[in-house]
């Protein structure tokens, strides 16, 4: 591959990849979801794929509220991974500023298993167990905070900032509900924590300080006794603070694919309903239902032609994708609406050409955004002809650049020769002033 190939194959990867990471970045159809949606920042997340099949305001920062959890349950148990029954004390520290929120009662001096906190933070949302992991883990919480930043950052969750563990608002910490959706299929392929955050409740033994209590899960998904109640949900997390709204974060995997569902800053209407509960089980319903992997290009098809120089029984080789293309999209949607768009490197090949030869891109466009692609290759092998390689080859060199220059320069060369050969003829034959046929006039 000559150079300038080399570059245009590079910059089709590129373009490539930068419309691959736009596609993923907008909904696959929100349209077909037909019911009203009373959050105003939503995201439907597909943990397999990374594909958002429904966004709204998605991209749009928003107090983080209690989804903060999510991260403080994945890193706490990342940490104490295999020592879950590590017994931590409580120090005064980790119970300063949560007055009036969510806590499990824990007690300066209080000595209490992991395991047992992380139930507490998970089902229950605690606040001080919240703090208590953080300090446990990393020393203090502005050390485990960091952590918290840093992880985010690592699972692409770009436009987060977490300034406390619990979620608790302080007036600048925000996060999106893409953000929060990645951050979610993350922690959901940790079995201890979708195990915990799935309790519906929890018995934390007694301590040192404080009696056995049974704790129970905020998330009404959850309950059986919630008016919300939804058999096929899984907790994740579900809580309110003043700047966040309702913010409620589940997942479902009924179908070929897991998803997580993320609904923020909802609030009570006039009857008192709380709108992100809804939200989140019909479109994991709608999601689980509606979409699937779907071929959009099969290998087999021919999708153009390349003239071949030189070639043997030919002078063309068929181009067809390398492999076939699969994509998520919506069982609705028809096939045949797709546009295939192919993209060569070269002109034409010059033989010979081995099968599998790639020699190009195709991209498979659903209205416009991309869906897939692949490369595209030779079909078939295409041998050389020695006659029609001789004049093919002769013909390169004949039109070649160094050939022209060289011909060039000899032409200049030649012509200079001949302009001073023919000044040097002249000057021999000239006579010579004062002289007539080579006598002298006196």
């Amino acid at each position: 591959m000559n150079a300038a190939a080399h570059r245009t194959r590079s910059l089709g990867v590129i373009l490539l990849a930068v419309l691959l990471c736009l596609f993923c970045a907008v909904p696959i159809d929100a349209e077909s979801y037909d019911k009203e949606v009373a959050s105003p920042y939503v995201a439907v997340y597909n943990v397999r794929n990374g594909a958002y099949v429904y966004t709204e305001a998605a991209d749009k920062r928003i107090a983080p509220g209690s989804t903060v959890k999510i991260m403080t349950g994945i890193l706490a148990l990342e940490y104490f991974d295999g020592r879950l029954d590590t017994v931590v004390t409580v120090t005064a520290s980790a119970l300063r500023g949560l007055e009036g929120s969510s806590v499990l009662g824990l007690k300066a001096g209080e000595t209490i298993p992991v395991r047992d906190l992380l139930y507490a933070l998970l089902v229950a949302g605690a606040n001080d167990a919240a703090n208590v992991l953080a300090i446990a883990a990393c020393g203090s919480i502005s050390a485990f905070v960091a952590e918290m930043n840093a992880k985010a950052k690592e699972l692409g969750a770009l436009d987060t900032l977490y300034l406390n563990a619990t979620g608790l608002d302080n007036g600048t910490a925000y996060t999106t509900a893409a953000d929060t959706a990645k951050i979610a299929a993350y922690a959901y392929e940790n079995p201890t924590f979708m195990q915990m955050c799935s309790a519906r409740a929890y018995t934390v033994a007694a301590t040192n300080q404080n009696e056995e209590v049974t704790v129970y899960t905020k998330n009404m998904l959850l309950s059986t006794q919630s008016e919300y109640y939804c058999r096929d949900a899984k907790g994740m997390s579900s809580g309110y603070t003043d700047l966040s709204g309702y913010c409620i974060v589940s997942v479902m995997d009924t179908g070929a694919y897991p998803y997580v569902c993320v609904a923020m800053g909802s609030e009570k209407n006039a009857a008192g309903k709380i709108g992100g509960y809804p939200d989140v089980e019909g479109l994991l319903d709608w999601a689980s239902d509606n979409f699937e992997e779907r071929k959009v290009l099969d290998k087999s098809s021919i999708l153009s032609e390349l003239p071949v120089r030189a070639g043997r029984g030919t002078d063309h080789v068929l181009v067809v994708p390398r492999e076939s293309v699969y994509a998520y999209l919506d069982v609705d949607i028809d096939l045949s609406t797709l546009q295939i768009s192919p993209s060569l490197e070269e002109e034409s090949l010059k033989a010979p050409v081995e099968k599998g030869t790639v020699v190009g891109t195709v991209f498979i466009l659903l209205d416009g955004n991309p869906i897939g692609s692949t490369e595209l290759v030779a079909k078939s092998y295409v041998a050389r002809s020695a006659w029609l390689g001789f004049f093919d080859d002769l013909g390169e060199m004949l039109t070649s650049k160094i050939f022209l220059l060289s011909v060039g320069a000899l032409i200049i060369v030649m012509g200079l020769f001949t302009i001073g050969r023919y000044f040097l003829i002249y000057k021999k034959a000239s006579p010579k002033k004062g002289h007539k046929n080579g006598r002298e006039i006196k």
